[in-house]
Formats: C-alpha cells, structure tokens, sequence
C-alpha cells in the first residue's frame, strides 16, 4: 500500500517533501493544464496539490519552466507585470500523455498527505509532551515514556 510513501518521488523530512529532479517538468505541465499560470500560482497550485506537505521552492519552478519553454512545449508572455506561462498545443499533448503510473502515484502521494495532515496535529502534541518529560530529566518518567511509545508502535504496526 504506502510501503515506499516516503521514498520514491518524496524525500524524507517533516518540514515538506521533495520531488525528485525528473518528476517537477511533468507536475508542471499537469497544472499548466488547468489554465495559464505565473510561476508562483504554479508553486500554490502544486503545495495544493499536496495538502501543504510539499512546496517546491521557485530555485526548482522557474528552472524548469524556462526548459520547459526552451524545449517547445510552454510559451511565457508579460502581463501586468507578471510572466504568465502557457502550455503550447506540444505542451497540452505531453501533458495529456504523462504515464498513468506517475499520475497514479501522485494521486496515491496527494491522498497519503490528506491522511498525515489529520495525523499531524496529534504528531505535534506528542512531541511537545516528550519533550516536556525528557525536560524534567527523570529516568522513571523517561523509561515510563519509552514504555508507553513502544506499545504504541507495536499497536501501530498491527493496523
């Protein structure tokens, strides 16, 4: 099911997730689908798309909208004071053609981040309640925690 969810096109981390260096052309073109976008739309459209868990920096966007651009498949014009970026008709049929594979497994990664975000607020409070006890520097009260958190994983890993 979500054996690999944190490999793959995400990298690890608790602040967002990476998308591997080949995988950000395609996301873009399946947003540029939608309708004619300037770069940091892209960037709100793409974080949406991953229900906040993952926001690509403009140091990968724009990169990538310029080759994209150099190969043919977007066009970028100004307006009001904006670069608006189009898919061209190569654009749209490279974006139409995207694998069902990569699109199933960024809709699997959209639903996992749908889940982990109703689990993240109860990740916080634990984590602050750790570090509380760990700041009292009890041995009985650590060992209780250790003992508490390791039949919670137990519990966790039989769901």
């Amino acid at each position: 099911m979500y054996k690999d969810a944190w490999n793959g096109m995400y990298g690890y981390g608790w602040h967002g997730h990476r998308v591997r260096r080949g995988d950000i052309s395609p996301l873009i073109l399946q947003v540029l689908l939608e309708k004619p976008m300037h770069g940091y739309e892209i960037i709100t459209k793409l974080e949406e798309k991953h229900h906040g868990l993952w926001r690509p920096s403009a140091g990968s966007v724009y990169p990538n909208l310029q080759m994209l651009e150099e190969q043919g498949l977007v066009v970028s014009k100004e307006a009001d004071g904006k670069r608006i970026y189009e898919l061209t008709a190569d654009g749209k049929k490279r974006a139409n053609n995207v694998d069902a594979e990569r699109r199933d497994r960024w809709d699997e990664r959209a639903r996992m981040a749908r889940h982990f975000i109703e689990l993240k607020p109860t990740f916080i409070e634990l984590m602050a309640t750790l570090r509380r006890i760990a700041g009292e520097e009890s041995e009985q009260k650590t060992n209780q925690a250790k003992q508490v958190l390791k039949e919670a994983l137990e519990k966790l890993k039989d769901m």
